[in-house]
């Protein structure tokens, strides 16, 4: 099969940079080596019950400082799709009580620590440098940590902290944080289905090859595909593998970037077996799991669900007797459950130098890199690398 783009990997980095692709008229092949696209976009359906009944896997949240997302989405005719998530809390577990992330934090220490955002400034300082100067130490240490470390589920003290959370500029007329009718996945499946971009599930990319100025990528099941340029869109140690034999250097550059398994079990449970309140999500300190991310903020009239994004290596008895002693229930209360394991960076204090090089030996090549580990791990640094990394096409 002959494209002019060939992208590898099916997570919203790759989609997006296919959908810039078609859109600047290049015939666009996907591969992704699971059976279903999207990634971290994973919105897992079940038909239990009267109605059907989605679960978030990943991502969860979308707010209106992604434009470029934004424009995607129009572009996909979802923009009637979005819908507001219920205002329900984040609750940090302690003591078997759910208590709210405020409620730990000192507020003297806070006040006393709080001016220093006026003066200090996030570049080259660690998540734990810079929020622990103004919030003070205590407080982040018995709140805030905790919270960073639900994010992108792994430890976050070192990373770089003005890449965690940006300010960006907002879309008024678009709610402020927002999911879409069929959960986040809805994203992905229409940007699949775009004009000139054709998606190929189950091919797990085994080998890549120079021939002739053109990239010769082959399949575990046996499918060749040509393009003139190659795009990666895998977690680095994977696009590095594939690098090995055609690209060397950038292969070493990449396998630098450390990367984080996080083992994900979405379970859904009905309502009136719970007692739980609801909530955006729990978040348990120093626990086996990071954080157990809620359907509440868009409820249902049977069912609740809930994403335990656990730390790797742990025990499948220890992961549900976790959960149920969490949402205090019996196993034979859960009445649908999914697992998913995703692969997430672990970015560090100098990365931008580290991608400032990996740039520097992209140039001039036919050959794009994109994923969550270059501007940041937000939905939105996905998209914004994928079309920065589309124009390039055309320059090459």
């Amino acid at each position: 099969m002959k494209s002019d783009v060939v992208i590898v990997g099916g997570g919203i980095s790759g989609l997006s940079l296919a959908f810039y692709s078609a859109r600047a008229g290049y015939k666009t092949t996907l591969l992704e080596k699971n059976e279903r696209i999207g990634g971290s976009f994973n919105s897992h359906h079940c038909t239990n019950g009267k109605d059907a009944f989605w679960l978030d896997m990943g991502a969860h949240t979308c707010y209106n400082s992604y434009q470029n997302l934004l424009d995607i989405v129009e572009a996909c005719h979802l923009k009637e799709d979005i819908i507001p998530r219920a205002k329900v809390p984040f609750m940090l577990l302690r003591d078997k009580e759910l208590k709210s992330v405020f409620s730990s934090l000192n507020i003297f220490e806070a006040l006393r620590s709080i001016p220093n955002i006026f003066s200090l400034k996030k570049d080259g300082l660690s998540v734990r440098e810079y929020y622990s100067k103004i919030a003070g130490e205590n407080n982040y240490n018995k709140a805030l940590s905790h919270f960073f470390n639900a994010v992108p589920s792994q430890p976050t003290d070192d990373f770089p902290a003005d890449m965690m959370f940006k300010s960006r500029p907002k879309r008024k007329e678009v709610l402020k944080n927002y999911t879409f009718r069929e959960g986040l996945g809805s994203v992905a499946r229409a940007i699949a289905k775009s004009k000139g971009i054709n998606v190929f599930t189950g091919q797990e990319v085994t080998g890549i090859e120079r021939l002739e100025g053109s990239y010769v990528i082959t399949t575990k099941t046996g499918m060749t595909c040509t393009a003139s340029t190659l795009a990666l869109a895998a977690p680095p140690q994977a696009s590095s593998r594939l690098l090995q034999t055609i690209e060397a250097d950038i292969s070493r550059h990449l396998g630098q970037i450390e990367s984080a398994s996080v083992d994900s079990v979405g379970v859904m449970v009905r309502k009136e077996d719970l007692a739980v309140r609801p909530v955006a999500a729990i978040i348990s300190p120093d626990d086996i799991f990071f954080s157990a991310v809620s359907r509440d903020t868009v409820p249902h009239e049977e069912y609740r669900g809930f994403a335990f994004h656990f730390r790797p290596g742990e025990h499948e008895e220890s992961k549900i007797r976790r959960i149920t002693e969490v949402l205090g229930i019996s196993m034979d209360k859960i009445a649908h459950r999914y697992d998913v394991i995703n692969t997430v960076p672990s970015l560090r204090v100098g990365h931008r130098d580290w991608l400032e090089k990996i740039d520097g030996m992209l140039e001039g090549r036919n050959l794009l890199l994109t994923g969550n580990y270059f501007g940041g791990m937000a939905i939105e640094d996905c998209v914004s690398r994928s079309l920065s990394e589309s124009r390039r096409i055309r320059k090459t």
